[in-house]
């Protein structure tokens, strides 16, 4: 057990590097990877190699490969636009707005890269009403955060796609739907909470602006995207409320993330974008590369026996009831300064499975609490997400208050997650028996 140690030790250092020093945890994490796996497990390279999740990366690429058009034409910004300009005589909506927008512009494919461009809109909007820039701040965290665990989001793929990874893999995508609609009521409730205790619905409008006319690369754009996200979205659906049925058997074929490359293929042909500026700009290389990276590393330390050392550990010197509990916060505490995908899903994911052989807890509940715990806590704004928005801020000053102003939001909403993780594992746990 003494490499399962180094490991654990090995990622500790590296999230505490990345925090510390604001570099990448990837090169410490594949060198460490390769130090122990090679030289105290004696791994072959190549197996190590084998840890990387070649498939959950390409996934992130093609998804914001294809939205990345998107963005760098300003189809998404006009949309946003011109659905803000329809309830312009009702400003009390402006924040709803914003976070409903946000929550389907994720939803719809672009996961946290929706928070890159709403961030900016945000901040324009409420320079002009009355209301505080953490409101803001909030209504674009969550409606992004929540939008982008859905299934067929960045958040909901990765999910999917790490439990594929367990003996778990027939409930994998009823674990993602659950988790889902967890987390959309969750950021709902927390948004509701901010808007009423900064009072929104008194704020007033300085002008209204009609927005410019959509060009034709914008219109070609959107159609282009509601046509691949009916062509995936429509089978999967149906082979989920038909099975067996109709375009059921074409649903086995239909891959999210080459329908998404393919969308991308043609959009760079229709002269709608540069694809070569859209893979430099809007492509997250840096939480691909951390994503594979902190893989080998918890592939290595699965091999050293960690899975094994820390159910142990956890199932002896914890109660029952609170494993649900202990694991959301764990895994939120771990996303307030890092990333869920990158770093907190691949480290805690693997212990489930071993939680649910010792404890008899069932594992939809343990999953649904890490990656509950772990997502919603990005909005912090040490986190992906949050930082993604704090970036938005129109000057460093707004942005240097507004970091103090926020950072109290991911302990109050870890606060709501782990509450409901207790109740849904006391019920779940009833139900069983």
């Amino acid at each position: 057990m003494t490499a399962a140690w180094m490991v654990m030790g090995a990622i500790a250092g590296t999230v505490f590097y990345g925090y510390k020093t604001r570099h990448s945890v990837a090169p410490p994490a594949i060198t460490l990877a390769y130090v122990i796996g090679c030289g105290v497990l004696k791994l072959p390279p190549s197996k190590i190699l084998g840890f990387m999740p070649v498939s959950t990366m390409f996934n992130m690429f093609a998804i914001t490969f294809f939205f990345g058009f998107a963005i760098e034409n300003g189809t998404l910004a006009a949309l946003t636009k011109a659905i803000l300009y329809r309830i312009r005589f009702c400003p009390a909506l402006t924040l709803p707005a914003l976070f409903f927008i946000s929550f389907l512009v994720a939803l719809s494919g672009a996961g946290i890269a929706a928070a890159a461009f709403m961030a900016p809109i945000a901040f324009f909007l409420v320079e002009g009403l009355q209301i505080p820039s953490v409101a803001a701040y909030g209504a674009v965290t969550c409606g992004t955060v929540s939008g982008s665990n859905f299934m067929y989001s960045g958040g909901g793929l990765v999910l999917t796609g790490l439990i594929e990874d367990t003996e778990f893999k027939e409930a994998a995508f009823l674990i993602a739907g659950h988790s889902f609609l967890l987390s959309a009521l969750l950021c709902g409730l927390f948004f509701g909470i901010i808007y009423l205790h900064f009072r929104c619905w008194n704020c007033r409008v300085d002008e209204n602006q009609k927005p410019a006319d959509w060009t034709p690369v914008q219109r070609q754009t959107l159609a282009l995207l509601l046509v691949v996200a009916l062509l995936v979205l429509i089978p999967k659906l149906w082979a989920e409320m038909f099975p067996g049925k109709g375009l059921a058997k074409a649903a086995k074929y239909i891959e999210v993330s080459f329908f998404m490359v393919c969308g991308g293929c043609i959009a760079a042909a229709m002269g709608l974008g540069d694809d070569k500026t859209v893979i430099r700009r809007q492509v997250p290389w840096t939480t691909i590369v951390m994503l594979g990276s902190m893989s080998l590393l918890i592939g290595v330390g699965k091999e050293a026996g960690m899975v094994e050392l820390l159910a142990s550990m956890i199932s002896h010197h914890l109660p029952v009831p609170l494993l649900a509990v202990f694991l959301a916060l764990a895994a939120g505490i771990m996303s307030m300064f890092s990333s869920a995908i990158g770093v907190v899903l691949p480290t805690l994911f693997p212990l489930v499975p071993e939680l649910v052989r010792i404890t008899g807890v069932p594992g939809t509940v343990l999953f649904m609490a890490v990656f509950v715990g772990a997502t919603l806590t990005g909005i912090s704004p040490m986190s992906t997400t949050g930082s993604m928005v704090l970036a938005g801020g129109r000057t460093e000053e707004e942005r240097s208050r507004l970091f103090y102003q926020v950072i109290i939001l991911p302990f109050l909403i870890l606060g709501m997650v782990m509450a409901v993780c207790f109740f849904l594992q006391m019920a779940k746990g009833a139900a069983v028996s």
